[in-house]
């Protein structure tokens, strides 16, 4: 039996088909809220929530494995489709995994949007200093800026540190909101280190030949974004002046929203 609890409700209610909105390396669900509240009222709206983040799960390494359970996950949730996927940076590739799943099996994917989504590279893990910058970057919500006093902290971290001494660093130097306690952060990270890791181990492969939408950020940090080699119906939009992280606020995300809504054909 698939294991509905990994589904958060972001918005229930309506008689449209549901959109699935798929974590990004936080494994957390609850970035999609936002854009949840600007869709059209009568779409529901789910969220996946990782394996490992506020629950008792051990977080998985594996992208694949993830895209499986998920896939599992939906056909018991929503038998017969048909299925809307979304999915932010790493969300966008188990979002991708996951229409390849569905549709192989002869299920009906009406579309797959992906938001300012790379292409990763199968490579070796970055120092564990590297990660827990980034870890600080990302619970800070910015990919462009570090917060004050992080790249200075950073700079002091031995390449293997160990990351609770680095959180509680982290802590005490007031870098991140006091309610992202070292304690908090020790947790989370273990998702993040587990999605990174399964982030650099997958090779990309196949095609989804559904229609789908990648919606980039203007100032994004990925290096490959060329999704068209797997989805050859696919149509690109850029958010003008939005970055990773901001395309979820302010007038970036009101754009993210009208085009969603748009290729859902609300």
């Amino acid at each position: 039996m698939a294991d509905l609890e990994r589904l958060v409700p972001l918005r229930t209610g309506g008689e449209k088909p549901p959109v699935f909105c798929v974590h990004a390396v936080s494994g957390s669900a609850y970035a999609y809220a936002g854009l949840a509240r600007l869709l059209d009222d009568d779409r529901p709206v789910h969220g996946f929530e990782a394996p490992g983040f506020d629950n008792d799960r051990t977080p998985v390494r594996s992208l694949s494995a993830l895209a499986d359970e998920y896939t599992d996950v939906l056909r018991e949730f929503h038998p017969g489709g048909p299925y809307l996927l979304l999915g932010w940076s790493l969300g966008g590739l188990v979002a991708f995994e996951m229409a390849k799943r569905l549709t192989a099996a002869g299920d009906v994917v009406d579309q797959l949007v992906l938001v300012d989504a790379g292409i990763p590279e199968v490579t070796d893990l970055p120092p564990e200093q590297e990660i827990l910058r980034r870890f600080v970057l990302d619970m800070a919500g910015t990919s462009a800026e570090s917060p004050p006093g992080l790249d200075e902290l950073a700079a002091t971290w031995a390449a293997d540190v160990d990351p609770d001494t680095a959180f509680e660093q982290v802590e005490d130097a007031g870098i991140l909101p006091e309610e992202l306690d070292a304690y908090l952060l020790g947790e989370q990270y273990a998702v993040f280190r587990a999605h990174l890791a399964g982030f650099y181990s997958i090779e990309v492969t196949g095609s989804h030949a559904g229609p789908s939408i990648h919606v980039l950020a203007e100032h994004s940090p990925a290096e490959d974004m060329r999704w068209g080699r797997f989805l050859p119906d696919l149509v690109e939009h850029t958010v003008p002046g939005s970055t990773h992280h901001s395309i979820w606020t302010g007038d970036s995300l009101l754009e993210l929203s009208r085009l969603v809504r748009k290729r859902l054909g609300d």
